[in-house]
């Protein structure tokens, strides 16, 4: 008997022992199948990261081949293969070994006449993978000439009412008083203004903004399109109001205009005296409205539209000139050959929504002080958009003692951020491209 429980506990020991062994195999098997399962699965999931991320290096690769190839041939929308082609254009890409890894397609998209903002989409995948792509979209433009607030090519005086929210640029010398919230900058060195001041000089603020003797900006090409103008007006989405009559346009918030035939005005205050209606216009299509005479603009501008007034006129504004909606695709640009000049009979608190250009004139108004009257001194102006201008002016005359004698008490000078690449047509553009933006599609 004593023998039998001496076996027995021995073969509870092996049993327990060979029980041991087989769960345990099966544990390190389950462990190991696991492990070996969630290693194929994390390589399948790094491989097909990989490969989305190849797609998405690709469809980069495709912004960036465009890019180049818009700085060789800079109207080129079409891949080389000609204004008839509409894409999608599809390229192969290369590893560094020269291996087929992927593929590029793209969709470009022409900027309208007159305008320099081209869209680019380009979508990659992997030779490995092709259903799994990537997209993505970016735009070029020109940088406009209207990068700041003002733009001039002589000396220039700013008041101490005068505020200015941009960028303020000159070849001359600036006697700023004023107040800007950026950069002031001449062209003129160290003591080479009057009085032996540096470029930029005065009782204005803050001086930290200030800076002097940086390169000049050449007015020589501005204005030189003005026959490009002239033909887009021409055609039949254009308007060419001749060189017959002076004209008179009045924007309306629908999108068209009214178009007045001035008979009479004064040749010292630019006010009209009499004008026969003459019809009610949509904007044209390209945008472009072209005279040989001067004109008179005023209204509210719904959508893009360039007022030409060639042939050495001026431009008047005896109105508030605004968008329908700032920020906006409201654009107006005023080219004038001569000057753009507010007259003597305007509202006391006026408001001008424009990219101005002169050509070989100034921009700003008269001195009527010796004619006086109420509509001599007035309260405010706000100009909202760009100043570029070949001679000097202004909006205030000031006396030996500060005091305003005639113009604007309060002008206040705020740069549009529209007109950095999308300018209105006939606006000067520095001819290279510059990425605008970029991201990826969903």
């Amino acid at each position: 008997m004593k023998d039998f429980f001496k076996n027995l506990k021995q073969n509870k020991k092996g049993s327990m022992f060979l029980f041991v062994m087989i769960f345990g195999f099966i544990g390190f098997m389950t462990i190991t199948i696991g492990m070996t399962s969630y290693t194929i699965f994390e390589s399948k999931a790094a491989k097909q990261v990989y490969r989305k991320d190849l797609a998405f290096h690709v469809a980069e690769a495709g912004i960036d081949y465009y890019r180049w190839h818009l700085m060789s041939s800079p109207e080129d929308y079409y891949d080389g293969q000609g204004s008839g082609s509409t894409g999608p254009y599809v390229h192969d890409y290369y590893d560094k070994d020269g291996n087929v890894v992927g593929t590029f397609s793209l969709e470009i998209e022409a900027p309208p006449e007159g305008t320099y903002v081209v869209a680019v989409r380009s979508t990659g995948w992997s030779l490995e993978n092709p259903a799994s792509k990537r997209t993505v979209e970016a735009y070029f433009g020109y940088e406009s000439f209207s990068d700041s607030a003002y733009v001039v090519n002589s000396d220039i005086t700013f008041s101490s009412t005068s505020f200015v929210h941009g960028k303020v640029f000159s070849n001359g010398c600036i006697e700023f008083n004023g107040t800007s919230d950026s950069w002031v900058d001449s062209a003129k060195g160290e003591n080479q203004c009057s009085g032996g001041n540096d470029g930029v000089y005065g009782s204005g603020s803050p001086i930290e903004f200030w800076r002097y003797g940086l390169p000049a900006r050449s007015f020589a090409g501005i204005g030189d399109n003005f026959d490009d103008l002239e033909d887009m007006a021409n055609q039949p989405e254009g308007t060419n109001l001749g060189s017959s009559y002076r004209w008179h346009i009045k924007f309306k918030n629908n999108g068209t205009y009214d178009l007045f035939r001035v008979t009479n005005y004064s040749s010292t205050r630019y006010d009209i005296s009499a004008e026969n209606h003459y019809g009610n216009y949509a904007l044209p299509e390209n945008g472009v409205i072209y005279s040989r005479r001067d004109l008179w603009v005023e209204g509210v501008v719904k959508g893009r539209v360039t007022v030409v007034a060639d042939n050495y006129s001026d431009i008047y504004i005896p109105g508030n000139l605004t968008y329908n909606e700032k920020y906006s695709d409201d654009v107006l640009g005023l080219l004038a050959y001569d000057s753009i000049l507010i007259p003597y009979t305007v509202p006391n608190n006026m408001e001008i929504n424009a990219a101005l250009l002169s050509k070989g004139g100034s921009i700003g108004r008269n001195n009527y002080s010796s004619v006086g009257g109420s509509y001599n001194i007035q309260d405010s102006l706000n100009i909202f958009g760009a100043q570029i201008r070949y001679a000097g002016g202004g909006f205030k005359w000031v006396n030996q003692y500060g005091t305003i004698v005639s113009g604007f008490i309060n002008t206040v000078y705020t740069y549009d951020g529209n007109l950095l690449y999308k300018p209105p047509v006939g606006i000067p553009v520095v001819p290279e491209y510059k990425l605008i933006s970029w991201h990826e599609l969903n």
